[in-house]
């Protein structure tokens, strides 16, 4: 019986028999694909479980939850949403790259099939069969692992600090509906595109390329890639003109697209670059001669082994370094605002007898407390600063953009540029509210500077809320002194004064040197949360695609062994390949976490211009270096397992 004669349908039938014998017999090709997929969809599953955990825990307080367990959860809801964004590009990326990879990599046994007769429509449908059977198995043992994972997971979630709710585990059937045909269609969708390409080529053609492999983009990678790096290129231009919170967005976004772009490119940018690094050392060393020949051969095989560590590196390292640059703002927009030489923080339980003791310095101006309250919008209840527009102007800075704060009485709301920015409300608009249990229209009557540690987004006069002011603490009192009067002294002895008072005096830099540092380690724990299972995931694709490159050169390397080639110089070859390639992806991931990093940092300029202080900028040196190392050592270690066998095959 002749090929065409036994191929009907990738789904059922002797097609779907075919596929799963060849499944069976050439499982060693899949099992790459196969772990990239089932952790993927573990991947998906957990980031789902982890958002429904918050509705859940929700339903489970009901009416009984109160307004800080609310904000709380509404915060988690938006940390676990971006982490389930970062969590799902990367799985999606790594199932796609690597089916079509593994695809590709069987272009000889495909143009075997052609020669004993199957037409491309028949390969097509017997590469679909044969990966719908691994997608399928894959699929559901990835929802089969991640469902005993929930309850760990938010176990650990509550003990790192991110929250000290106990997150209810969800049922798992919304996981297991959203990550199992996510994770079908994305690897078919793979194998299709590879499969209608090999399709396509005569037997003999299909032959060669399994050698030396075509470096040309296709029409639709053009047309994509053109379209990310435009939008990149676009972005560039409007950075200067671009708020910061905008660019910070951008950091968490535009990765992704750079990454797309790269890789519609990846078959002339990371084999070249591979080879341009090797350059140095090809003539010191014939391994490195050796893998940078391989490398620029088999395009595919390198582009797909760089995939995943160009991707992890290029997003953990543009979010890690815009949020460090974010805080650098922040802490800048602070010191533009703050005029108070002194910053007292109060015990809540002593801190009328510090306000009293501070009052009665002869040295002391006045002291200006931050008091925070909640009032209830339309959206929920919001925190607000009430303030004394008299004391805050002198202490802390405050000034109209536009408005005036002399109408902050009453009835009124002052709120920062921010605010308008998120809200799409201005001057003059009104804003429902209640407090103290009646209904209040809150007129905006000025738009003031931002400056996060100094007051909030939206700001009231201490006697629209002077009921609710009753018996609390104020946080922090800015101290304003006498002219003349030195600080230092001043310092020293209201420390002493207020030693028993649980009160830490502190001078406005190393103040908001503490602030920035607390944001900063509010940073590193929300990235943890956000980068974390997307790095564990690319860890294992990063291992995976190396190994799977490794399977692929067995043939070359036997015939290396054969042409006299030793184990070490074999060995050293994938040492070299893995130096290469993780080098062209960490060069890659560098220049757009530098491309991001320079835009992030224009836009902060323009906006503190004219402000008179310059923003520090502060580069995580020890995370990025972590990244580049993480990759390196796990390249290198799934490297050496995969020229074990070629060591054997070398002696033999």
């Amino acid at each position: 019986m002749s090929i065409a004669g036994t191929l009907t349908s990738p789904v059922t039938g002797p097609m779907s028999r075919l596929a799963r014998q060849t499944v069976r017999t050439s499982w060693a090709a899949y099992l790459g694909a196969f772990v990239a997929l089932a952790s993927g969809v573990v991947l998906i599953a957990t980031t789902v479980n982890l958002i429904a955990s918050v509705d859940a825990t929700l339903a489970h307080l009901g009416p009984a939850a109160t307004q800080e367990q609310r904000e709380q959860l509404d915060g988690l809801t938006s940390m676990f949403g971006i982490m389930s964004g970062v969590s799902m590009f990367m799985a999606l990326f790594v199932v796609g790259s690597t089916f079509g990879f593994v695809i590709a990599t069987r272009r000889r046994e495909l143009g075997l099939l052609r020669l004993v007769g199957a037409t491309g429509r028949q390969v097509r449908r017997l590469v679909l069969g044969e990966s719908l059977a691994v997608a399928l198995a894959a699929s559901v043992a990835g929802c089969l692992v991640a469902t005993p994972l929930v309850p760990p997971i938010l176990a650990l979630v509550r003990h790192v600090g991110v929250t000290d709710q106990h997150l209810i585990a969800p049922s798992p059937s919304l996981a297991w509906a959203i990550a199992a045909p996510t994770g079908l269609v994305v690897a078919l969708l793979g194998a299709w595109r590879s499969s209608r390409r090999a399709a396509k080529v005569s037997p003999s053609a299909a032959l060669r390329e399994a050698s030396i492999e075509r470096g040309r983009p296709s029409l639709p990678q053009w047309i994509v890639g053109t379209i990310c790096l435009a939008g990149v290129v676009a972005a560039a231009l409007l950075a200067q003109r671009s708020d910061p919170l905008f660019m910070l967005v951008a950091s968490m976004l535009l990765p992704e697209v750079v990454v797309i772009g790269i890789m519609c490119f990846g078959s002339l940018l990371i084999p070249r670059l591979a080879a341009l690094l090797g350059r140095p050392f090809v003539h010191r060393d014939v391994a490195a001669r050796i893998a940078r020949d391989e490398l620029r051969a088999a395009v595919r095989t390198t582009t797909s082994v760089a995939a995943p560590v160009l991707a992890i590196s290029a997003i953990a390292g543009s979010m890690i370094l815009s949020l460090s640059f974010t805080a650098d703002w922040t802490s800048a927009q602070d010191r533009a605002r703050l005029d108070a030489p002194l910053v007292v923080q109060t015990d809540p339980a002593h801190a009328q007898e510090a306000v009293t003791t501070i009052a009665a310095d002869p040295d002391v101006r006045l002291a200006d407390p931050r008091r925070i309250t909640a009032i209830a919008l339309a959206d929920g209840d919001e925190e607000v600063d009430a303030v004394d527009v008299a004391t805050a102007t002198v202490a802390r800075g405050l000034e109209a953009v536009d408005g005036s704060l002399d109408d902050l009485h009453g009835a009124t709301v002052a709120v920062t540029e921010t605010w308008v920015s998120d809200s799409g409300q201005d001057l003059g608009d009104h804003l429902p509210a209640r407090i103290d249990g009646s209904p209040v229209d809150l007129r905006i009557v000025a738009v003031v500077h931002d400056a996060p540690g100094l007051y909030g987004e939206l700001l009231v006069p201490t006697d629209l809320v002077a009921g609710q002011l009753a018996g609390t603490s104020p946080s922090e009192l800015f101290v304003v002194l006498e002219p003349g009067a030195d600080p230092a002294a001043v310092r020293a002895r209201l420390a002493e004064q207020l030693a028993g008072a649980g009160s830490q005096v502190r001078t406005a830099d190393e103040w908001i040197d503490a602030v920035t540092a607390e944001t900063r380690r509010a940073n590193s724990l929300g990235l943890t949360i956000l980068l974390g299972p997307a790095g564990f995931y690319a860890a294992i694709a990063v291992v995976n695609a190396t190994l799977i490159g490794a399977t692929q050169r067995r043939r070359q390397h036997r015939t290396l062994a054969l042409l006299g080639a030793t184990g070490d110089q074999l060995r050293r070859t994938a040492i070299w390949q893995a130096v290469l390639i993780t080098g062209a992806g960490l060069a890659l991931g560098g220049l757009t976490t530098l491309l991001l990093g320079i835009l992030t940092r224009r836009a902060i300029s323009a906006d503190l211009a004219g402000t008179g202080v310059e923003p520090a900028m502060t580069i995580p040196w020890l995370p990025l270096a972590a990244i580049g190392v993480t990759c390196g050592v796990l390249a290198l270690a799934a490297a050496l397992a995969g020229a074990r066998p070629n060591r054997s095959s070398a002696r033999a």
